[in-house]
């Protein structure tokens, strides 16, 4: 059923567009403003879910797991669009909302389907008495595919907006990385601990605003490395000194140098 957080969510937040600052607003779905751009009461969703997968010691101290899964997901609840034009503008201020430039809720928009693959390795490697590594590696891929979006409300029709639009699809499609991968590797030697861990983020593509995708911007995958020391003192009690991405790796430059909404 619809968490209470998504039948009485409320929120505020600042975007800058051409720097410009906008107020957008989320409306709960029960309020006037909400049902006036044609919210209605959030439906329990519906999914099915499919997997199967296989585990494997192929040789001494090698572990493989491999999984694949398939989600259906129908009247997903998600966010709507942000309705930003001018008549939204204009009702929102005779509502009471004279500074809020934009408007949103929540709404059982669309159908989705997710196909997934999951493959994690193992591998212990004891160096004599005292010693030992642990090396393990991850994938995952993953494709979010949008099967159905909702008619848009006559009432929300009315003011030439669109309830799902193609930013918040492409939220769901390519908003977040496709792939990960992960190495990690932990050596022990009687009460020292040293462990290496480096992962890959898959490639992620932002929209904005304007229809013909002259905004659109793909950012690239990147690598993150971390790494840390732990010594045990009296078999209880653990100090840990690392460092978080070794390599101060940050995300490609917005080139439009613009938040989108």
């Amino acid at each position: 059923a619809p968490s209470l957080g998504q039948s009485f969510f409320s929120a505020t937040s600042t975007n800058f567009i051409g720097g410009m600052q906008f107020e957008n607003r989320t409306f709960p779905v029960n309020t006037g403003v909400a049902q006036a751009l044609g919210a209605r009461e959030l439906t329990a969703e519906k999914s099915e879910n499919y997997s199967f997968g296989v585990a494997l010691n192929p040789v001494r101290n090698l572990s493989l797991t491999a999984d694949y899964y398939q989600i259906l997901i129908d009247d997903r609840i998600v966010f709507s669009g942000n309705f930003t034009g001018t008549a939204i503008r204009d009702f929102l201020a005779a509502q009471g909302f004279p500074g809020v430039a934009g408007a949103r809720y929540f709404t059982n928009a669309i159908d989705t389907r997710t196909l997934g693959v999951d493959v994690v390795v193992n591998y212990g490697l004891t160096l004599g008495t005292t010693s030992t590594l642990r090396l393990t590696a991850g994938y995952n891929y993953n494709v979010n595919r949008v099967l159905r979006v909702a008619a848009t409300p006559p009432a929300l029709s009315a003011f030439q907006e669109t309830l799902f639009d193609r930013i918040e699809r492409n939220r769901i499609e390519r908003g977040q990385p496709r792939n990960n991968f992960n190495v990690s590797g932990v050596f022990s030697y009687n009460a020292l601990g040293i462990t290496a861990r480096t992962q890959r983020f898959g490639e992620v593509t932002v929209f904005d605003l304007p229809p013909d995708g002259s905004l659109d911007q793909t950012f690239s995958a990147k690598w993150i490395t971390d790494a840390s020391v732990a010594y045990t003192f009296a078999a209880r009690y653990t100090l840990t000194v690392g460092v978080d991405n070794i390599f101060d790796v940050y995300p490609d430059p917005n080139s439009q140098g613009n938040a989108t909404t």
